[in-house]
C-alpha cells in the first residue's frame, strides 16, 4: 500500500492510497502521517512542503470575536439591567472600528477585559 498527494484541477492537493502499487499520473507519494495530516501539507512543484494557511484578516477576526465579545456582555450584564463596565464598552467599540473599517490602522485585535 502507498500513499499520496495529486494536485486536482482545483489547484487543491487531494491525499490518496494505492492498493495496486502503481501511482496515479501525476501523483507524489508521502508518508503514512503525512497522508493522515494531509491538511498540514502541499505539493509544491512536485515536492511534498509544509502548508500553513494564511492568516484570516484582522477584520474579519474582529468581525467574530465582536459577535461573541457582545454576547458575552448581553448574558453578564445587559440580560440582568446591570450597566455595561466602561472597560467592555471601549473594547467592544475598538473591536467594532476594526469589522466596521473605521480603524484601518490598528495591526493587533485590542486586549479583553479581565473581568
Amino acid at each position: 500500500m502507498k500513499y499520496y498527494f495529486v494536485k486536482l484541477e482545483s489547484g487543491i492537493v487531494g491525499p490518496g492510497v494505492c492498493l495496486s502499487g502503481d501511482l496515479p499520473a501525476g501523483a507524489i507519494e508521502c508518508s503514512q502521517e503525512q497522508y493522515e495530516n494531509s491538511g498540514n501539507y502541499t505539493l509544491d512543484n512536485g515536492v511534498i512542503v509544509a502548508y500553513t494557511p494564511p492568516a484570516m484578516p484582522l477584520k474579519l477576526q474582529a468581525e467574530a470575536l465582536l459577535k461573541t465579545q457582545q454576547a458575552y456582555v448581553m448574558q453578564n450584564y445587559a440580560i440582568y439591567g446591570d450597566d455595561t463596565p466602561s472597560d467592555w464598552l471601549v473594547y467592544l467599540k475598538a473591536l467594532r472600528a476594526i469589522a466596521n473599517g473605521t480603524d484601518t490602522a490598528s495591526t493587533v485585535l485590542p486586549t479583553a477585559p479581565s473581568s
